[in-house]
């Protein structure tokens, strides 16, 4: 979403937090268990991005959060983003969302909602805060009494030391032996396509950087940037995208789809990955079209080195009788180069 899109005129939320509070009855009590959302759905907006270069994931940690809190609570939970036609307030407002967790320190809010929402306490050493409607008080206060509890966990310690580095390394920052805060989830949906987990990961860092809800400029949505249509064949639902697990879930899928196709070639084992790569990046129709090109060449289609020198090719006029449309390719060459070469390097470091 594009901050710069929000309401300039306003104030830190921090501050909205003691005039919120200021004008109602009484704080929640830290004490009292309160489950206002049993069997129900909280419908949740994360503002704050991932910088992935600093080792630094909000997204999955406020995710983390939510999922600790709702799972307390025998609830649901449903990350969602909206288009840049309707702001965050919009949202919160027309009750798209009912929790929007916002940088006190860089978010503001407009001068006009002063007296519709109220803000949380503190969530992390970062500022970030739950806001939500006045009127939904009672989730509120659930979510106050539940947080004051549980950042005195070494559950809370892990989550934060997990999402929170800012190390730099080829490993997971904080954790020795680890790639990524989602490690757990790629182990899991590795098994289920026969790959080494460490290349499921290399290839996740090249789609999104482990940056759970990143977006492409074509719809392409999270960890393993699925499309919606994609997901949809999966039994999959846009709103389950940003959701790790159902993202790796329906990418190791598509994954899986792709190799049943390749299966049916002369395509040997060894060469069957170097190709998935490069389906899971152009398409499964761009990849045949590539191969049917580098036969016409007199090249071995069922070798990717041999394809790959033809690719460029494709884009020639000289050739332009054998391909349907122009491929230029150089992105589907480099985006397989270099996640083997990251699967080596994870392979030295990491078992």
């Amino acid at each position: 979403m594009n901050k710069n899109k929000l309401l300039k005129i306003g104030f830190p939320v921090i501050t909205l937090i003691f005039l919120s509070l200021a004008t109602t009855a009484h704080l929640p009590d830290e004490n009292r268990n309160y489950t206002p959302l049993h069997n129900d759905t909280l419908f949740c907006l994360i503002v704050p991005g991932d910088i992935a270069k600093k080792h630094q994931y909000p997204v999955g940690y406020h995710y983390h959060l939510l999922q600790q809190f709702i799972k307390d609570q025998n609830g649901f939970l449903c990350l969602t983003e909206l288009p840049d036609s309707i702001s965050v307030w919009e949202a919160l407002l027309g009750k798209m969302v009912r929790v929007v967790v916002l940088d006190a320190a860089k978010d503001t809010v407009p001068e006009v909602m002063e007296d519709r929402v109220i803000a949380g306490p503190s969530l992390n050493a970062k500022d970030h805060v739950w806001v939500y409607l006045k009127e939904d008080f009672e989730v509120m206060q659930a979510m106050y009494g539940w947080f004051n509890s549980f950042k005195h966990t070494q559950q809370y310690a892990n989550i934060t030391q997990r999402f929170y580095s800012g190390k730099r390394d080829f490993t997971y920052p904080g954790y020795e032996g680890k790639l990524s805060p989602y490690d757990d989830a790629i182990k899991k949906f590795s098994k289920t396509i026969g790959w080494d987990w460490r290349l499921l990961a290399a290839l996740i860092y090249q789609e999104s950087a482990f940056k759970m809800h990143v977006t492409s400029p074509r719809g392409a949505v999270g960890l393993m940037q699925i499309l919606e249509g994609t997901a949809e064949r999966y039994g999959i639902g846009p709103k389950g995208l940003y959701d790790p697990e159902l993202n790796i879930k329906a990418g190791t899928l598509f994954i899986k789809e792709l190799s049943h196709i390749l299966r049916d070639t002369l395509v040997a084992q060894t060469e069957q990955i170097k190709f998935v790569l490069a389906a899971y990046n152009a398409g499964p129709e761009q990849l045949r079209e590539c191969r049917n090109f580098a036969l016409a060449l007199g090249k071995d289609p069922n070798v990717w080195s041999s394809v790959a020198n033809a690719i460029p090719l494709m884009r020639e006029n000289e050739y332009a009788h054998l391909v349907k449309r122009r491929f230029k390719g150089d992105e589907t060459i480099k985006f397989v180069d270099e996640i083997l070469d990251r699967y080596e390097r994870y392979c030295e470091i990491i078992e």
